[in-house]
């Protein structure tokens, strides 16, 4: 009869360990490692532009090396956003220095020039040194550089246009609480906050793991 109570017992616990087993198995699936107000901010209320797809938004500048260095990061963010996100980079001028740089980003963009010039922009300023300060600076830069009609980039650059897509910046900016830079923005909803992730592949792992919220 021992021998019988010994053996329910046994088995009892061994039920029990299994279950509690299971059930932390379930809390582990459940809690993902990545924590609000630890590994990433909520934005509240959300920036919305009424957009049908996932977007990541990059807030950056060409003066900011940390954005230089942040480049490789944002190749593979877009090499991996074919067909579930897209992304918006936002030029900020945190100072007014900075003001003809997201200027000369809008003007690119507008007028069909960024993806040939983005990166030698980086380039020129952080890895050659040139003392781009100015639009003038930076027209006759683009003219000598990939033959960009400078009068043409400088009219545009001083376009009501452009004014607006600078007044749209600020509002974005202000609304999603940007004061450092490089700083992404997933769905306007979510910041992750880079200095508690340890490398990029843990910044480009946050960022999926946001998209994903909203799946």
């Amino acid at each position: 009869m021992k021998v019988l109570l010994t053996c329910v017992l046994l088995i009892n616990l061994m039920v029990v360990a299994e279950a509690q087993t299971h059930s932390s198995q379930l809390l582990t699936s459940t809690f993902s490692k990545y924590e609000a107000g630890i590994h990433f901010d909520v934005v509240n209320p959300a920036w919305s532009d009424e957009s049908h797809e996932p977007i990541v938004y990059e807030f950056f500048s060409y003066m900011c090396p940390g954005c230089n260095a942040f480049e490789p990061l944002m190749d593979q963010l877009q090499d991996q956003s074919t067909n579930h996100y897209k992304i918006i980079k936002v030029p900020v001028a945190l100072y007014p220095q900075w003001e003809p740089h997201a200027k000369a980003y809008y003007t690119l963009e507008m007028m069909g020039e960024l993806e040939r010039v983005h990166k030698a922009f980086f380039a020129a300023i952080h890895q050659y040194k040139k003392q781009l300060r100015s639009l003038d600076d930076i027209a006759d830069w683009l003219s000598a550089s990939f033959a960009i009609d400078r009068k043409i980039f400088l009219s545009n650059a001083q376009s009501f246009m452009i004014d607006g897509k600078m007044r749209k910046g600020k509002q974005m900016i202000k609304a999603m609480g940007i004061n450092s830079l490089p700083t992404l923005v997933v769905d306007g909803k979510y910041k992750p906050k880079f200095n508690q992730l340890k490398t990029r592949n843990d910044i480009i792992d946050v960022t999926q793991y946001l998209l994903s919220l909203d799946d």
